[in-house]
């Protein structure tokens, strides 16, 4: 007696084939939609973080205290202790904050000379580089008015340009604005739609 085994067909593979390619075209456009964007985690990332550093720095009555019964914030550049170091000056605000994240090098470039990234596709050492890969660029201020924290959402990587900056389509410059009394905001178009809830590619 002849014993058959049972097999599919190449007409029947060819069915299963064609059914999961079209599955698969209506899929994937769906699940990228739905997809987490990167660059949009990142500067949210740092908005957060920056948010709780100067939280704590400018209510910290030991950095930042009143003047003559008058609260000054971080408009005070006068001497403040910090881990058994002495912090002042325009540099003040750079360096306590440098001292509240976790750093890829324990060196940071707080100077006198303002920091700022290059753009445009070139490179500059930044103020620090967090250990999320974020370069931060510091203000070196007294904190006269407002202030700049600008940050590079992928480090070194291109483009290197800034919000709003012409022909930049995708950003990865990004700045965070800072006012002496600790109140935080961003006006770039970039940086408002990265806020916002929604955290899918559109």
């Amino acid at each position: 007696m002849k014993i058959f085994k049972s097999g599919y067909t190449l007409a029947e593979v060819m069915i299963v084939l064609a059914v999961l390619g079209i599955l698969a075209s209506i899929l994937l456009p769906a699940i990228s939609k739905v997809r987490p964007n990167r660059d949009k985690m990142m500067f949210k990332k740092a908005y957060h973080v920056a948010e709780r550093i100067v939280y704590e720095l400018v209510n910290n009555d030991d950095l930042y205290p009143a003047k003559d019964g008058e609260y000054k914030g971080f408009d005070n550049i006068e001497d403040a202790n910090y881990n058994g170091d002495v912090y002042s000056g325009n540099t003040k605000f750079c360096s306590l904050f440098a001292q509240h994240v976790n750093t890829t090098a324990d060196i940071t470039t707080c100077s006198d000379t303002a920091v700022v990234p290059a753009g445009a596709g070139t490179y500059t050492t930044p103020t620090f580089t967090t250990t999320d890969g974020i370069d931060w660029y510091m203000p070196i201020s007294n904190f006269a008015d407002t202030v700049s924290v600008y940050v590079d959402i992928n480090s070194e990587k291109g483009p290197n340009c800034y919000s709003g900056a012409d022909n930049c389509d995708k950003p990865d410059i990004l700045s965070i604005k800072i006012k002496p009394d600790g109140k935080m905001f961003v006006d770039g178009t970039t940086e408002q739609n990265y806020l916002k809830s929604n955290t899918t590619v559109k």
